[in-house]
């Protein structure tokens, strides 16, 4: 078989199996033994808005809480997944970092493009006549509307501090 890995954000607490049965999220029909009312886990809630009781063992090896922060594995994960994030420890507020989306764009367009400076619309289109964009990132502040390319920082890399725009 193969193998696979998720990433999704879900939002949960605490609450053992007697409780989730009391509100309703167990699986239809299952009702907890006297033995596994006390039973760890918790409620959780996805991005559809569907709940459930998720026993706390697995729960745990596949959540990781972010609320104080990610380090940048994360954030990276994150950006691959259409994320918008920034760091709490960066001096400009209204910042943020997206993965942009990979692109070709076709020599119709290039003569077009306002981010291209005359002559390189005239070298990309002697030589292969297209541009296919690929992995970038690109840093955005809100306050300005202006936008750059961006590479992180060492100290962006080691950061634990990385959270997602809401």
């Amino acid at each position: 078989m193969k193998k696979y890995i998720g990433t999704k954000q879900v939002e949960a607490e605490p609450m053992n199996m007697g409780q989730a049965y009391e509100k309703g999220f167990l699986q239809a029909g299952r009702v907890p033994s006297k033995t596994e009312q006390d039973k760890p886990g918790y409620h959780v809630k996805y991005a559809d808005g569907y709940e459930s009781w998720y026993p706390a063992e697995p729960f745990e090896a596949a959540y990781r809480d972010i609320s104080g922060g990610m380090d940048f594995g994360d954030a990276v994960t994150l950006l691959k997944a259409g994320s918008a994030l920034r760091r709490k420890g960066w001096n400009g507020k209204g910042l943020f970092v997206v993965k942009q989306v990979p692109a070709h764009i076709e020599g119709d367009v290039i003569p077009k493009m306002q981010s291209l400076p005359q002559y390189a619309k005239e070298l990309i289109l002697k030589g292969k006549g297209f541009i296919d964009y690929t992995s970038q990132c690109l840093i955005y502040n809100e306050n300005t509307g202006r936008a750059d390319s961006w590479v992180p920082s060492i100290s962006d890399v080691f950061a634990e501090d990385w959270e997602i725009v809401q």
